[in-house]
């Protein structure tokens, strides 16, 4: 579970649940990264083992908040972590309202940490950093991004690797990137625009993101309740009408895709 899933919200065993019973579910036909973030190093360990042991793929942890402001702590967390879970790591650069580790700190972060083979961005801006991080790494850091998928064809034109955003809407997530990547921009870019009012709502802010989120995979018969651990408010009456009507939004365009008719 990501930070998307709850995750601050969930215990140890929750945690560990969720991620086997996803591999249980997927069956080596994908990768399987576990999440492990946590400003608990020894938390983020003690999921890492479980995960090593689990026989996962790779490792998902988000840079603590905390520390962001003393660059060098950052590299003696990730470190530390490497050593001890010996697993291919992504690290979530989750900095939604600021830029995020700087350059420096990433590239260190590569000398550093051998086990550190992925790089989610979610900053303010994105876009910039996608392109100054694939620059400066020729390329072999596999780099994705997430939150900034409202600027999902600028992500695609910059030349990420991935974008990996919420997972309800994925159908048209792959559908727009398979046209970018063959060459049809323009078709991704006019597939894109039909989703666009759905983020433009979603990605207010996370709460909303995560509350909207499920309850569209309510409605797809995925999830069986729209409930939260969240301490925000609920969606007022306003916003939950806004919310319905999505909701029939995506799944007309989701219909759209599945029968070719973007």
């Amino acid at each position: 579970p990501a930070i998307a899933s709850e995750n601050a919200y969930l215990s140890y065993d929750e945690k560990v649940a969720l991620s086997k019973n996803t591999q249980q579910v997927i069956q080596n036909k994908i990768q399987a990264f576990w999440g492990a973030g946590s400003s608990d190093i020894e938390e983020c360990v003690r999921v890492g083992t479980a995960a090593v042991e689990s026989g996962a793929d790779g490792l998902l942890v988000a840079v603590p908040p905390e520390l962001y402001g003393e660059p060098a702590t950052i590299v003696e967390f990730f470190k530390t972590l490497s050593r001890q879970t010996p697993i291919p790591l992504m690290i979530q650069d989750w900095a939604p309202n600021s830029p995020g580790m700087e350059l420096a700190t990433i590239l260190e972060l590569i000398e550093k940490v051998p086990t550190f083979r992925f790089l989610k961005i979610e900053t303010l801006p994105a876009g910039p950093k996608y392109t100054q991080v694939l620059e400066a790494t020729a390329g072999t850091l596999h780099v994705s991004g997430g939150w900034a998928v409202p600027q999902m064809i600028e992500a695609l034109d910059r030349g990420v690797h991935a974008m990996i955003p919420e997972c309800s809407m994925i159908r048209v997530y792959k559908a727009i990137d398979r046209f970018h990547r063959s060459g049809e921009r323009e078709t991704a870019r006019s597939l894109f625009e039909r989703l666009l009012p759905i983020l433009t709502f979603s990605n207010q802010n996370l709460d909303t993101s995560i509350r909207f989120f499920k309850r569209l995979l309510v409605h797809k018969g995925i999830f069986a309740t729209a409930k939260t651990r969240l301490e925000s408010p609920e969606f007022d009456a306003y916003s939950e009408e806004i919310a319905s009507e999505l909701v029939d939004r995506y799944l007309s365009l989701e219909n759209d895709v599945l029968a070719n008719v973007c």
